[in-house]
């Protein structure tokens, strides 16, 4: 029997996820008024999904090849530290001057928007390096970028893998989003093409080898 291993592992995500955030992400919130560091914890819990998949169940997504073997290439190759570095150094910098374009639209000052919050530096570093970027990649960029490019050619593919990236987070518009009215209607599609696009790109840079 010809099994779709990339589709049984894409309803697995969707569905693993919906559960996590039915059962255990929405009772944290709504029942038990979790202190905000505990729902922080629990979202990276439920944002690492894609990765549960394939840690504990890799037999039934891939038979051709041990777990082990997978894990190897996907963290064998060497980093490039000046990409990884600027990388960072464009993130923030774009960050703060998109704060600072706000501040002027708004006449306010940067700092007050800046809220530092009740959790400890160290901590709060730790939870954004063990967040839903850091937990979902091993799923998208790892094995399923693999299987969409074994299929389709490169932009098929990564339009393919930005759509299911996407709609993924459809729960979490739903629950996160103050949207409920027509707003949310730019605000899915803005959505789409932003988490899309991001993928063209992100796959740009794996098929040249630039940071990984």
């Amino acid at each position: 029997m010809n099994v779709n291993y990339l589709k049984r592992y894409i309803i697995s995500s969707y569905v693993l996820v919906w559960a996590l955030i039915i059962f255990v992400a929405a009772p944290a919130s709504l029942i038990f008024k979790v202190p905000p560091v505990i729902m922080w914890i629990v979202r990276n819990i439920v944002a690492w999904s894609p990765s549960y998949l394939l840690l504990f169940g890799w037999k039934y997504f891939r038979t051709d090849e041990k777990r082990t073997t997978f894990l190897k290439r996907c963290f064998s190759a060497k980093v490039s530290l000046l990409p990884l570095l600027s990388s960072f150094g464009l993130t923030f910098g774009l960050s703060i001057l998109s704060l600072f374009l706000y501040s002027l639209m708004t006449q306010k000052t940067m700092f007050s928007y800046i809220n530092l919050g009740t959790v400890s530096l160290p901590l709060s570093i730790f939870l954004s390096f063990t967040s839903g970027p850091t937990g979902e990649e091993l799923g998208w960029r790892g094995y399923m970028r693999e299987e969409f490019n074994k299929k389709y050619h490169f932009l098929k593919s990564s339009i393919y893998q930005g759509l299911v990236w996407c709609f993924w987070h459809t729960l979490l518009w739903v629950v996160d989003s103050k949207f409920t009215d027509w707003r949310a209607v730019p605000y899915i599609i803005a959505n789409i093409v932003v988490i899309t696009s991001i993928t063209i790109c992100m796959n740009i840079i794996l098929e040249k080898n630039i940071i990984i």
